[in-house]
C-alpha cells in the first residue's frame, strides 16, 4: 500500500494503485475485496528515529571470540540501548559482568547515557561501584565522558544515587532519542517523531504503557474467523534467552570413592533420586556409597549407576548457586559413562529412564568383562604415535587369535588409557615403563572398555536403546559425543545420534578433542559435576586458560 507524507502511515484508500505496487495490480483481486482483520489493513510499522545500528549491536552472548571481542553480556547490550525489557531478562551474574576492559553494565549506562537503566541497576542491587581496568568507577566516567551533555550528567548522578524520579526518567529517554536523530532531516520528520515520543519509548526502551491500536489476534481467534489469510506450515521457533557459554561435564567410572554423597544425600532432590534409584536397581546405592565395601563399589554393575546418580546429584547441587547455568547451558558432555549423565542433563531422557539405561549398560559390560581375561592401563608422558606402536608390540605377546590392544580413551595430550587382553595390557605396561613413560599402570576397571571386547555388551545395549528411543526427546542444548568429539546441536532428533551411543562401547573415547572443540566453539566456563576432580586435572593438560575457568562440584 502507498505511504502518506509522513513516510510511515499507510493510505486508507485500499483500491488505489501506483506503479510498482503488488496490491491492486490491474487484473488482480482488489485488496479491499479480501476478508482481512483490521490490523492487516492498518499495520503499525516499527517507528524510526534516525538511530543507525551496526552489526556489533547483536554481538551479545555470541560465545565466540571473533563475534564478541569485548566479552559483552546481554546486560551490556541492554544498558547500551536503554532496553529495560532486555535488562529484566538478565541474571544477577550478567548484571555484574565485566568486559575485556573491566566495564560493568553500570559503566555502559554512563558511556551511552541511559540513566533509567542505571536507576534500575541500583534498585535491583547490581554492582554500580566497581572500577574498570583503568581504575575508574561509573561515577568517575560521568566526569570523564566527553560525549555527555550537562543535563545527562545530572540525570546520571541522580540515578547513581537511586534518586531519578519518573519525570526526569521520561525526560532522559526523550533527550537521548532527540540527541541521536539524524542531522539534516526534514522538519516534518522531526514533528512526526515528536508526536510519537510515547510510541518510540515503548519500542526502544520498553518503558511506557503504549498499546497497539489493533491488537493482533491469537492463533485460536484466527482459526474461528473466516478470513483470507495464508496458513503457515513453518513451525514457529520459541523465543528464548541465548544460552550461557557454559559446559556441564560429567565424569565416568573411576572417579568414585567410598563415602561419596555423604554430605549431600539428605538434600530433598538428591534424596528423591536415591529413593527412586533403590526401586529401579533393586539395591541401595546410598548404603553402598557410604558403607562399601570399596571392591563392590568399584564393580562395573554397581559403579556406573552410582556415578550416574552422583552426576545428576551434583547438577542439582550446582542449581542451588547457579540455576541459570543448569537451566540454560550451551553444551554438555561426559566421559564414557558420563555421556549418559550428560544426555539426561540435556533433557533427552528423564532420570528414571536414564538410570534404567545405565543399569542395562553396566550389567551388559559386566557380563562382557567376565567372558575373557581383559584389562586396561593408564599411560602418560608418551605421544600418540609411540603409544600406538607399543600397543602393536604388546599385541604380539598374546598368541590367542582374537587378541587386541589399543587406545581406548584419548584423555589429554600424552595421556591415554589402553584396553586389551590381560596378557597384552601387562606387556604394554612394561613396554611403556621402559619407554620412560611418566605413568604406566593397570587400572581397576575390570574390563577392556571401548574395545572389541565389549562387542557382546554393545549388542545388548543397542537393543535397549532401540526400546528407549520413543521416550527420547531432542536435547535442549548441544551434546558433544565421545565417538566423534564433535557436537550435536540442540533440538536434534534422537534418531540422528542414537548410533553414536551404540558405537561408544567399542570405540575410542575422544575426550581431548571434545574439550578442544568446546573451546573453539566458544565455551567460556566448565563445570565438572561429580566426585573427585579428574576431569579438571585433564583439562589442565589440554588448555590452561580453560582450566582456570573450570570448577568442580563434588558430591
Amino acid at each position: 500500500m502507498p505511504y502518506l507524507e509522513d513516510g510511515e502511515t499507510w493510505s486508507t484508500d485500499f483500491d488505489i494503485y501506483e506503479e510498482g505496487m503488488a496490491e491492486n495490480k490491474p487484473g488482480h483481486k482488489k485488496f479491499s475485496q479480501y476478508r482481512l482483520p483490521t490490523w492487516a489493513k492498518h499495520p503499525l510499522s516499527h517507528p524510526f528515529n534516525g538511530v543507525v545500528l551496526g552489526p556489533d549491536a547483536y554481538y551479545h552472548m555470541a560465545g565466540d571470540g571473533f563475534l564478541n571481542p569485548m566479552n559483552w553480556s546481554i546486560a551490556h547490550v541492554a544498558c547500551r540501548f536503554g532496553d529495560l525489557d532486555l535488562l529484566e531478562l538478565c541474571s544477577s551474574e550478567e548484571l555484574d559482568w565485566q568486559t575485556m576492559e573491566g566495564h560493568t553494565p553500570a559503566q555502559y549506562c554512563v558511556q551511552h547515557a541511559t540513566p533509567w537503566c542505571l536507576q534500575w541497576l541500583v534498585e535491583n542491587g547490581a554492582d554500580t561501584t566497581s572500577a574498570d581496568l583503568q581504575n575508574l568507577t561509573p561515577e568517575d566516567h560521568i566526569w570523564r565522558n566527553p560525549r555527555l551533555h550537562q543535563q545527562e550528567m545530572e540525570w546520571l548522578f541522580k540515578a547513581l544515587q537511586g534518586e531519578l524520579d519518573e519525570k526526569n526518567n521520561n525526560k532522559s529517554q526523550e533527550y537521548r532519542m532527540m540527541k541521536h536523530r539524524t542531522h539534516g532531516a526534514d522538519q516534518e520528520v522531526h514533528k512526526a517523531l515528536d508526536r510519537d515520543m510515547k510510541k518510540l519509548r515503548k519500542y526502544w526502551f520498553g518503558t511506557t504503557d503504549y498499546q497497539l491500536p489493533y491488537p493482533i489476534p491469537t492463533p485460536e481467534e484466527l482459526e474461528m474467523l473466516p478470513l483470507d489469510l495464508p496458513s503457515s506450515k513453518v513451525k514457529r521457533m520459541e523465543k528464548k534467552k541465548p544460552p550461557n557459554p557454559v559446559a556441564l561435564l560429567f565424569p565416568g567410572q573411576g572417579s568414585q570413592y567410598l563415602g561419596m554423597l555423604k554430605d549431600d544425600c539428605n538434600r530433598p532432590t538428591i534424596k528423591e533420586y536415591l529413593d527412586r534409584a533403590t526401586e529401579i536397581l533393586g539395591w541401595d546405592p546410598k548404603d553402598l556409597c557410604l558403607n562399601g565395601p570399596e571392591d563392590k563399589l568399584s564393580e562395573t554393575r554397581f559403579c556406573q549407576p552410582i556415578m550416574f546418580i552422583a552426576g545428576m546429584a551434583a547438577m542439582e547441587k550446582l542449581r542451588d548457586s547457579k540455576a541459570e547455568y543448569v537451566d540454560n547451558p550451551m553444551a554438555v558432555a561426559g566421559l564414557s559413562l558420563g555421556e549418559y549423565t550428560a544426555i539426561c542433563a540435556a533433557g533427552v531422557l528423564e532420570f528414571e529412564d536414564g538410570l534404567r539405561l545405565v543399569k542395562a549398560r553396566a550389567e551388559a559390560m559386566q557380563k562382557a568383562t567376565d567372558t575373557t581375561p581383559q584389562a586396561m592401563c593408564s599411560i602418560a608422558g608418551l605421544d600418540r604415535a609411540k603409544v600406538d606402536m607399543l600397543c602393536e608390540q604388546a599385541k604380539k605377546a598374546d598368541n590367542s587369535p582374537d587378541a587386541d590392544c589399543k587406545v581406548a580413551n584419548f584423555l589429554f595430550p600424552s595421556g591415554f588409557t589402553c584396553g586389551g587382553s590381560k596378557v597384552c595390557i601387562d606387556k604394554l605396561t612394561k613396554l611403556a615403563t621402559e619407554a620412560k613413560a611418566l605413568q604406566a599402570r593397570v587400572i581397576k576397571t575390570g574390563g577392556a572398555f571401548h574395545t572389541k571386547y565389549m562387542a557382546p555388551a554393545q549388542l545388548e545395549l543397542s537393543a535397549v536403546l532401540d526400546e528407549m528411543l520413543p521416550k527420547m526427546k531432542p536435547p535442549r542444548c548441544a551434546i558433544y559425543f565421545n565417538v566423534t568429539g564433535k557436537r550435536i546441536a540442540a533440538g536434534t532428533d534422537p534418531e540422528k545420534f542414537i548410533d553414536l551411543m551404540k558405537q561408544q562401547l567399542v570405540s575410542e573415547v575422544l575426550w581431548c578433542p571434545t574439550i578442544q572443540a568446546m573451546i573453539m566453539d566458544g565455551l567460556k566456563e566448565f563445570f565438572e559435576l561429580g566426585p573427585m576432580k579428574q576431569l579438571k586435572a585433564m583439562i589442565k593438560r589440554i588448555d590452561l586458560d580453560a582450566f582456570k575457568k573450570t570448577e568442580n562440584v563434588s558430591v
